[in-house]
């Protein structure tokens, strides 16, 4: 069973507009759930980090391509697969925006990448203050993408451009509660989740 969440004056270029993302504050109960437009399909996910409350839906989307899994395009060609994920702003974590799972990465040549590099050299977690800053380089190029189970719950949505609504599909309280995610208690957190919608305004605002 799901609940519907639907809001009007909606569209793909609306979207475009807003750096291809939005955030919803859901009621009955709250959650704090982010839209991201990324080439040409919908994904909805909770907005902040599981692992420290942090803007996970304010981060950068960054495009994974996965040695270890082999597709077939459009034109016949073999290729690498891509996992597109949410860079969180604070401790860059990266995220599924498909399946909710934390993604470790390891590049070719053997250089670990991202939030690694901090566990490596023993670099304190801290709240960082804003603006915010990318803390390690973008993933880039071909990647041994590693999968540690999912964190972060995602959800259905929808656009029907001819009416202009957005529909965002939740499981019920009850269903989410057999099936407990990390980022279940931070999404439902006024104070925390507020953030994410704080930070869009202030780009909105061009006071970044």
């Amino acid at each position: 069973m799901v609940e519907k969440h639907m809001y009007d004056g909606w569209s793909y270029e609306r979207l475009r507009q807003q750096r291809n993302r939005a955030h919803f504050l859901l009621e009955e109960p709250y959650r704090f759930i982010t839209v991201l437009l990324h080439h040409g399909k919908l994904y909805a996910i909770d907005s902040p980090c599981y692992h420290g409350s942090g803007p996970l839906g304010e981060g950068q989307i960054v495009d994974l391509e996965d040695m270890d899994t082999v597709v077939t395009s459009g034109d016949g060609k073999l290729g690498s697969s891509r996992v597109p994920c949410l860079r969180c702003p604070w401790h860059s974590y990266l995220i599924s925006i498909e399946t909710g799972e934390l993604v470790e990465v390891l590049s070719v040549e053997g250089t670990k990448t991202g939030r690694e590099n901090q566990a490596d050299n023993d670099v304190a977690e801290e709240m960082p203050s804003y603006p915010l800053q990318h803390r390690f380089g973008t993933c880039g190029g071909a990647t041994h993408v590693s999968r540690k189970g999912v964190v972060q719950r995602t959800h259905q949505v929808s656009l029907d451009e001819a009416t202009g609504i957005l529909t965002i599909e939740v499981e019920d309280e009850e269903v989410m509660r057999r099936r407990p995610l990390p980022s279940d208690k931070v999404a439902g957190d006024i104070k925390n989740g507020a953030l994410t919608m704080q930070i869009f305004d202030i780009k909105a605002r061009g006071l970044e």
